[in-house]
């Protein structure tokens, strides 16, 4: 199909021009070209006029956790945690080993639709589901390919559940490595949990195991709170990062969440194996853990995630903003959050994915996001991050790879009401088994 979007606001950040005010999109197996001036005279199979509505690239989750997705309003744990290492053992290590097949799926489903909702079309997730692991990662791809999106997935690997569990998660990190690493959609990547809860025999054991493998990259949480990194100084190692990098786990390909404790010298390792940082503020603040350090983000131009928290990139952005801004005097630098989201999220999925993501330029996959949005100030390219963080909510159509996955606010080929019944269901089978869990 060759499509052309005609009378349409375009913002295109971090690109050039990241404006148009009224201009054209030609789509054919991607981006063929944006137009700013002038009335097209192209041969098309279809001609869809926006009618002067707002278009945005398809955005980027840089660090989700879709097996979190039925959290929301469960009961509150019983032993009231009172810091980061409590919160995992009273709350997420007893969700991850409820779930089942039926409540992953929901989960993933859920999910995906409140990314899509939000014109989020590529998620990179770090998943877990500790009593359902074998061919889990492959319902998380099969669900993802139903909604239309490109999807990166990892299994969490852990030493906390004993040898059995950690070994069938290496297991199924490597079969799904291996059967989707040519796959155009689906990125796998290698997921660890965080290095306090791996042994040293655990991390020799996987990298001994990716030494057979081509492109491989880790996903793994990284220094969220100072119990990681005095974790690797009780057994020896300058940091977090020295510890990964000692078993040679990190290289370009490799994902490294939060970054809140590092070292000094971390940054200069990250560098020369390549690895990528993702920040995630609203789970930051939430867990109570810190904030990641401004010169940080900067020099690494660290992505931006949501650690489960949501599906509304934009809304990150704006929260992000927010608690920075919070931490700071008048005059103090901040960080640009519409930049991570808009130019380092595309750079980062462009890489992993090995395929322009992210962006309305000639070449990137046709992922976007038209929001219906009549902005009560003026609108221009001084002021876009503005409107974009503070203005617009939900898009009215969301594309990807060329075809509507949502139009006129509706779901095209699924049954939204079903999902989210199904998913009430779930979460209260879910919630339930989390109480036995727990007693």
């Amino acid at each position: 199909m060759k499509t052309l979007l005609t009378n349409c606001r375009i913002v295109n950040p971090f690109s050039s021009p990241e404006f148009i005010e009224n201009g054209y999109i030609l789509i054919e197996n991607g981006i063929v070209e944006v137009i700013k001036e002038g009335i097209p005279n192209f041969t098309v199979d279809e001609k869809i006029d926006l009618n002067g509505k707002t278009v945005l690239p398809g955005m980027i989750n840089a660090h989700a956790h879709l097996y979190s997705t039925l959290a929301m309003g469960m009961p509150f744990p019983k032993g009231n945690p009172t810091n980061f290492t409590e919160i995992l053992e009273q709350v997420w290590w007893i969700l991850d080993r409820a779930l089942d097949r039926e409540s992953t799926k929901a989960s993933f489903e859920a999910g995906l639709l409140d990314h899509l909702r939000h014109g989020v079309t590529t998620v990179i997730d770090h998943h877990s589901s500790q009593n359902y692991i074998d061919g889990s990662l492959n319902l998380l791809a099969e669900t993802a390919k139903q909604f239309g999106m490109n999807i990166s997935g990892a299994f969490e690997m852990t030493d906390r559940n004993g040898k059995q569990t950690f070994q069938n998660s290496l297991d199924e990190n490597i079969t799904f490595h291996r059967e989707f690493i040519e796959y155009k959609s689906v990125r796998p990547l290698i997921g660890l949990h965080a290095s306090f809860t791996l042994s040293d025999e655990s991390l020799k054991s996987i990298s001994d195991r990716l030494k057979s493998e081509r492109d491989w990259g880790i996903h793994i949480h990284t220094a969220e709170d100072k119990a990681d990194r005095t974790d690797s100084k009780s057994r020896g190692y300058n940091s977090v990062i020295h510890r990964l990098d000692s078993f040679d786990l990190l290289n370009e390909n490799s994902l490294v969440i939060h970054g809140v404790h590092f070292e000094p010298g971390d940054v200069d390792i990250l560098k020369r194996t390549g690895a990528m940082l993702v920040h995630n503020p609203s789970s930051n603040a939430n867990n109570r853990v810190g904030m990641t350090p401004t010169a940080l983000i900067e020099e690494m131009q660290a992505g931006l995630g949501t650690d489960g928290m949501q599906g509304n990139m934009l809304e990150e952005a704006k929260i992000g903003t927010l608690i920075r801004s919070s931490h700071l005097v008048g005059g103090e630098p901040s960080v640009n959050y519409a930049e991570m989201l808009f130019k380092h999220n595309a750079d980062i999925a462009t890489k992993l994915f090995g395929r322009k993501i992210g962006k309305l330029d000639q070449g990137y996959a046709a992922d976007l996001a038209v929001f219906d949005y009549n902005p009560r100030t003026e609108f221009n390219a001084d002021n876009w991050i503005g409107h974009a963080l503070f203005g617009m909510e939900a898009p009215i159509d969301v594309m990807t790879n060329g075809i509507f996955r949502v139009r006129n606010n509706s779901l095209i080929d699924l049954d939204e009401k079903s999902i989210l019944t199904n998913a009430n269901k779930q979460a209260n089978i879910l919630w339930n088994n989390m109480e036995e869990t727990d007693g």
